[in-house]
């Protein structure tokens, strides 16, 4: 069996307050966090599962100022309904904001910490600046052509389309947002930076100790061969003041700040929840704790440079990241990028809108981007919800509840389960753990409903309603009990259907493998899931999206 840590932590990388996630946001944190968080509790670990909304930086700022309302206004609201969003999706955990006193104190504690131990520099540099409207611009306030991919949808901090991090002054055709003219120019102002390069020998001891996988090692090597001083102030309004001695009127930079919400998340659970102590057994220990890290690839340098070259900075013993579980895009057709602007794509309001969460859970697993940027398509949506979810899965469990009401009262054959099944079931949970566990959900969740193939072409081959045969109900009962369970991390309140059907209480992850010695009596079986009409739901998005969508 394989050995985890009795604490597991899961931190998901936080949404920006000026928009609802789309359904790749959607899975590249949140929903992954959630599915890691649940597997956890089903191997009977100490799990905590922690975000919240990003209110702060550029994006914030330049949004609210195209609504004409505040920032904080925008990013509460925002945040609200977020929260809704994720009771709908069921992602149980503590999301909290970046307006937190708890983040606040927190931020300004680290920062200052980093001060006294020398890896803050100061120096004065060009920033840019609008003539027209006569300000400095913060680097979301800027947008022109990547100079690496070309792409228009490059910012003054990064490309959104190639994920490459970028300085304002690289750009080519630079315009302000604000008044969208090229009337940019560039001024000195102050700045201050925290010192990659002094920290470079803590953090490769730090990577070397880590088996990265394959995207998040290429990432973060590119990245640490090519270090410098990494500005964490800005010249802007909203957000931390900056605790630096001269920075008066500077805030935090988003990038240098938000991270360390993983950190003052658990801080503020712990504080609700009366241990106020308790956080220091998931931060200031390298004993029985995991850390598990979920977002997309453009976070990926966030959370394996600059996350823990922070955290060594204050002097103190944090643990660092052991795991990161990134993704790759979820694109929209044809390989566009969501934008609710542009009506290309579907948010997370507007999925609910369309199919109940339990089908979007399932789709977003079955096509979770680990290896590469994956196309949203409906023959795939078709695929997934009615060709494996209702057909291969909702159908198997029914049909097993239905014959053994039928020719055994309900009542599942105390006999002995086919070894062939036994096999695959034990097979299964074995491989399934060790994928997880490596920090890939989509093969795991793979694994899970291939079982589902197993027991279809099984219960084919037996035939158990034209003749008695109690071993083949024992068996594929057995088959769909484990099946139930290795669902839950994903679509878990299908999983609860199931279990109420099966007569399955609280289970283990160990219950995937133990045969029912006692008598199991089930009750009337429920329909567990209705096909979907692909056809509808298609017409339906297509005619709120707008023109834009392809």
């Amino acid at each position: 069996m394989i050995q985890t840590k009795n604490k597991v932590l899961i931190c998901s990388a936080w949404p920006y307050a000026s928009r609802i996630p789309h359904l790749g946001n959607l899975i590249g944190s949140l929903l992954s966090g959630d599915a890691f968080t649940r597997y956890y509790h089903l191997k009977g670990c100490d799990v905590l599962h922690v975000s919240g909304s990003d209110t702060h930086g550029t994006n914030i700022e330049y949004e609210a100022f195209k609504r004409g309302t505040t920032p904080k206004m925008l990013s509460d609201e925002v945040h609200e309904r977020i929260v809704k969003i994720l009771h709908s999706f069921e992602v149980d955990m503590f999301y909290t904001t970046t307006e937190s006193p708890t983040h606040y104190r927190f931020v300004k504690e680290i920062y200052s910490n980093a001060e006294k131990n020398g890896f803050i520099l100061s120096s004065e540099e060009e920033q840019a600046f609008c003539t027209n409207d006569q300000k400095f611009l913060a680097d979301r306030f800027i947008q022109g052509t990547c100079p690496r991919c070309g792409s228009d949808l490059a910012y003054g901090n990064q490309c959104d389309h190639c994920g490459a991090l970028l300085e304002p002054e690289e750009l080519r055709d630079p315009v302000c947002r604000i008044c969208g003219k090229k009337s940019i120019e560039f001024r000195k102002t102050r700045n201050w930076y925290l010192d990659l390069p002094k920290l470079a020998p803590q953090l490769k001891t730090f990577i070397a100790s880590r088996s990265f996988s394959g995207n998040v090692a290429k990432f973060t090597e590119n990245l640490i061969n090519e270090m410098k001083p990494r500005a964490v102030t800005r010249d802007i309004e909203w957000g931390i003041p900056a605790p630096f001695k001269g920075a008066e009127g500077k805030v935090i930079y988003v990038w240098a700040e938000a991270a360390l919400g993983y950190v003052s998340a658990t801080i503020e659970y712990f504080e609700k929840s009366g241990h106020p102590e308790g956080w220091k057994e998931f931060w200031l220990t390298d004993q029985n704790i995991k850390h598990i890290y979920t977002q997309g690839k453009d976070n990926i340098p966030f959370h394996t440079v600059f996350f823990p070259a922070q955290l060594l900075s204050s002097g103190t013993r944090y643990h660092l990241p052991d795991q990161i579980a990134a993704t790759e895009y979820l694109n929209w057709i044809g390989g566009s990028q969501f934008s609710k602007t542009r009506g290309v794509g579907i948010d997370c309001e507007d999925a609910l809108k369309l199919l109940p969460a339990t089908y979007w859970r399932f789709y977003l697993f079955s096509n979770r981007p680990e290896q590469r940027d994956i196309d949203f398509s409906w023959e795939n949506l078709d695929k997934a919800l009615n060709g494996v979810f209702a057909n291969n899965i909702a159908n198997l469990i029914h049909r097993v509840a239905t014959l053994t009401q039928r020719g055994y009262g309900g009542v599942v054959p105390n006999v002995a389960v086919a070894p062939e099944i036994e096999r695959a079931v034990r097979e299964t949970k074995e491989e399934y753990e060790r994928v997880i566990e490596a920090g890939f959900l989509g093969p795991a969740f793979r694994k899970a409903t291939d079982l589902a193939v197993v027991g279809n072409e099984y219960i084919q081959r037996e035939k158990p309603w034209e003749s008695s045969k109690p071993e083949a109900i024992a068996s594929t009962y057995h088959l769909v009990k484990a099946l139930a369970i290795l669902l839950e991390p994903f679509v878990p309140s299908f999983s609860e259907k199931a279990y109420r059907v099966l007569q399955i209480t609280a289970p283990s992850l160990d219950d995937v493998v133990r045969v029912d010695t006692h008598e199991v009596r089930l009750e009337k079986p429920e329909r567990l899931l209705e096909k979907v009409e692909i056809a509808e739901i298609r017409a339906q998005q297509e005619a709120t999206s707008g023109a834009g969508n392809p």
